[in-house]
């Protein structure tokens, strides 16, 4: 497995447990904005691992949503050779990337999905952004999205560490520095392919966001919640963050929510297999009632 280690992941950590934890940061972001999950997921002995998505990872070119969705799936193929289990862990679009790869290809992953994102209205949002569909249809797409304050950080602490990446370097901790035109529109055209198979989700699935978030209304995380088809959804709150909440104030929090999900989803699945071994030595024999 070591060539396709080096060919489809930015970071890979086997772990000894049976199962994978896949982590999906922001478009065109990095394992930096993931926090401390990553580690809390090693501890544990599960293997952890940020695919190398091709043009959804940071610097790594351009490529259309449906080829994110491809190259995931032959990442979460790969794993499942080797593990018993696949759990994704996605922050913003990630979050929706996940939430869409599992309603389209209906492999009964678990989903953590931190802050997603099914449109851009918090309150942060600028007012023109809906024109930008008009934008991309005319054909306009040789400029580029700056980030900019409060770069989905509540922390003031953390976002002037932020705002000097942000002049510096690239990548920083909340994604890229700038984002593409053509990025943006194939983030948007993944947000209206997810909305339309929605009802297609039907695996366990545990939402953490913020009540303030700058990018996501609280609104939309409750319709998501009401679209998909599981029987397991579970939504935490947060009061004191913004968008970025594996980075915010209640980091601590998001890393114990998104852990304690992860733990149940693997016992509940190690129980299953056991269960499913037990049934078959057992010896099922005719009864004649008189």
């Amino acid at each position: 497995m070591s060539n396709e280690v080096n060919d489809l992941f930015e970071e890979f950590t086997l772990g000894t447990s049976g199962m994978a934890v896949v982590f999906l940061p922001g478009l065109q972001g990095s394992m930096l904005e993931l926090g401390s999950i990553p580690k809390a997921i090693k501890k544990l002995g599960h293997t952890s691992c940020i695919p190398r998505i091709h043009g959804y990872s940071a610097q790594s070119g351009f490529d259309t949503f449906d080829i994110w969705l491809s190259e995931l799936d032959t990442v979460v193929n790969l794993l499942l050779e080797n593990h018993d289990q696949v759990c994704l862990v996605g922050l913003s679009m990630g979050a929706t990337l996940a939430i869409a790869y599992e309603a389209d290809y209906q492999k009964g992953l678990p989903v953590v999905a931190l802050s997603p994102v099914f449109a851009f209205d918090g309150w942060s949002v600028p007012w023109y952004y809906p024109l930008l569909y008009v934008v991309f249809k005319l054909g306009i797409t040789n400029w580029h999205y700056k980030e900019s304050q409060p770069y989905g950080l509540r922390n003031p602490e953390v976002r002037r560490r932020v705002a000097k990446q942000i002049l510096e370097q690239e990548t920083t901790e909340v994604g890229s520095a700038s984002l593409s035109a053509k990025h943006l529109y194939q983030s948007l055209c993944l947000i209206e392919f997810a909305k339309k198979i929605l009802q297609d989700f039907r695996s366990d699935l545990k939402i953490i966001c913020s009540i303030d978030d700058d990018v996501v209304a609280p609104t939309t995380i409750d319709w998501i919640s009401k679209s998909i088809s599981s029987s397991t959804c579970k939504i935490i709150w947060l009061g004191g963050s913004y968008h970025i909440i594996t980075l915010d104030n209640e980091r601590e929090i998001v890393v114990n929510e998104s852990v304690e999900f992860i733990q149940e989803s693997f016992f509940k699945r190690k129980a299953v297999v056991q269960y499913s071994k037990d049934a078959k030595q057992l010896i099922i024999r005719d009864r004649i009632i008189d």
